[in-house]
């Protein structure tokens, strides 16, 4: 057998097993963020001017997208349904748009000091 034809048998064999077992594998699929990221109910958190949902909206980022924190502040309590869990504290961000997103649409928070 050569060894196109084994790596060809490999793969069958493998995509079988894959299968058979529930598990699915996705070439391609984009990975997660590995810091700090936006995973909401509504499929995204504006990035505001203060820590209040009253400030002007200066960006919309998208659930999965990568934000850097810079610092908290608690301020303006908000609740669901227009935060996915009740808190008064915003997070900083600096990237991708500088401002402030409620803590409750950030996933994989890091530690950040008080601004």
């Amino acid at each position: 057998m050569s060894s196109v034809h084994i790596r060809r048998a490999a793969g069958r064999l493998a995509a079988t097993v894959l299968a058979s077992t529930g598990a699915i594998a996705l070439a391609g699929s984009p990975a997660l963020a590995a810091g700090p990221y936006i995973g909401s109910n509504s499929g995204g958190a504006n990035v505001r001017t203060c820590a209040n949902t009253g400030c002007a909206s200066v960006a919309y980022l998208g659930n999965g997208r990568a934000v850097t924190m810079v610092c908290w502040i608690d301020s303006q309590w908000v609740s669901p349904p227009q935060s996915d869990y009740g808190s008064a504290r915003w997070f900083r961000i600096s990237s991708p748009a500088g401002g402030y997103v409620h803590s409750s649409l950030v996933e994989s928070q890091v530690s950040t000091p008080r601004c």
